[in-house]
């Protein structure tokens, strides 16, 4: 039992790639403790193959350092891979991600392994075989993120991280960021997400404008609706129905809503308008000035809660701020001030659900009256309307947003 460091030793990559990089602080650590107290722990070997202290022997051949083996009998590759997980898996401080990371690994070398178990289990009943002892099912996801040391949604989300890096959809710092809890699994994993639901929309609009003229609808507008108040006749519509961008620049937009709609409305009509959180004192002071406040809107999340970290709270509905022209004509018309409707994203990130837009304009909006949305996006209010035969008129600033939008209403 022992050598020194000239014996051969063979790296193998898939091996090495087992072991989870140290923190640059516990690298410079090792490598000052060993140059000062020398190769204390014996490397391991698996037959020639190195499958314990790769750091420790890349340092050693770097310094001319000495150091010991010991060897471990394995029947196959297979066992010395499990060996080398489950010895990662007792080190101090292992990120999530490198546990997820081995985790993943251990079932994959364990499926085959139980898939024949599987197998072998099924002929055990049958005559002439002899009776296997305690198999072992195939390992499920709850069994492996529990190996993992997390939970089953950080287990998914590390997944979905590791297959990113492997295809270069993110680069290699974003899981050292991971690594060093920079950044959280499960933020990465989102922007992932989200960043691939937006290579496809983009897709879907760049098709959709290859195939559709919105001139085809008349009564969609490309461009501002501020810039566009001809083309709606004073006191047409009853009611405008909407959904503007949610970030502090748009709140300037509110003004010019308010005009707009002072001016298009009937009297006795109304403005319903979606609204960050954050967004709610400007939209009522810069409404105020033009319409009459109605009410507030509660609009319930379908789904999970979203996380506001800037704020420290998890919001649970989103707002839709009611004003009127002068009075509401139809108090007689009991509605309900708490909505909720199906989360939908598929044809804009902003888009709202169709259920609840249908839900006021059949309610706001009479069989031969006028419903208008001065930002398009994804399409929702028209959808909405013409399922409920309302006649409608919208405005989009982006003419791809408006064909891709327009293509959805048309189908």
């Amino acid at each position: 039992m022992g050598a020194v460091c000239n014996e051969h030793i063979v790296i193998d990559k898939e091996f090495q790639d087992l072991i989870p990089p140290l923190a640059s602080e516990e690298l410079i650590q090792l490598e000052t403790n060993i140059k000062e107290n020398g190769c204390r722990d014996p490397l391991v070997l698996w037959n020639s193959v190195l499958i314990d202290g790769h750091n420790r022997y890349r340092i050693c051949k770097d310094h001319g350092i000495d150091f010991r083996t010991v060897k471990q009998d394995f029947a196959d590759r297979s066992k010395a891979i499990l060996w080398m997980i489950d010895n990662q898996f007792g080190r101090r401080n292992l990120a999530d991600i490198d546990r997820i990371k081995l985790a993943r690994k251990r079932e994959d070398v364990l499926r085959p392994i139980a898939s024949k178990n599987q197998k072998q289990s099924l002929g055990q009943g049958k005559k002439g075989l002899a009776k296997l002892p305690d198999l072992k099912p195939v390992d499920t996801r709850k069994e492996v993120a529990k190996t993992a040391g997390v939970g089953e949604r950080t287990y998914d989300a590390g997944k979905l991280i590791l297959d990113a890096a492997a295809n270069g959809e993110i680069d290699q710092e974003t899981v050292e960021k991971v690594r060093r809890k920079e950044t959280t699994i499960h933020r990465v994993a989102k922007d992932i997400k989200e960043k691939r639901t937006a290579t496809k929309r983009e897709e879907q609009r760049k098709e959709a404008v290859a195939k559709t003229d919105p001139q085809f609808f008349d009564n969609v507008h490309v461009g501002d609706f501020r810039n566009h108040f001809d083309k709606v006749e004073n006191g047409s519509l009853s009611l405008i129905f909407t959904d503007p961008p949610y970030d502090r620049e748009s709140e300037k937009l509110f003004d010019g809503l308010g005009e707009f709609a002072a001016n298009k409305l009937c009297d006795g009509g109304s403005l319903l308008c979606y609204v960050g959180h954050i967004q709610i004192p400007k939209a009522i002071e810069d409404l105020s000035k033009h319409l009459r406040y109605w009410w507030v809107v509660c609009c319930l999340h379908s789904g999970g809660n979203s996380l506001m970290r800037e704020y420290g709270i998890r919001v649970g509905w989103k707002a839709v701020l009611w004003f009127v022209k002068g009075t509401r004509a139809d108090k007689q018309n009991i509605l309900f001030d708490v909505v909720s409707g199906g989360r939908e994203k598929t044809h804009h990130d902003w888009q709202q659900s169709q259920s609840e837009a249908e839900y006021w304009i059949e309610n706001l909006c009479g069989k031969n009256e006028v419903v208008c949305d001065p930002f398009l996006g994804g399409g929702t209010t028209v959808a909405a309307a013409m399922k409920l035969n309302r006649k409608w008129i919208a405005f989009e600033k982006d003419h791809d947003q408006a064909v891709l939008a327009m293509t959805r209403c048309k189908t």
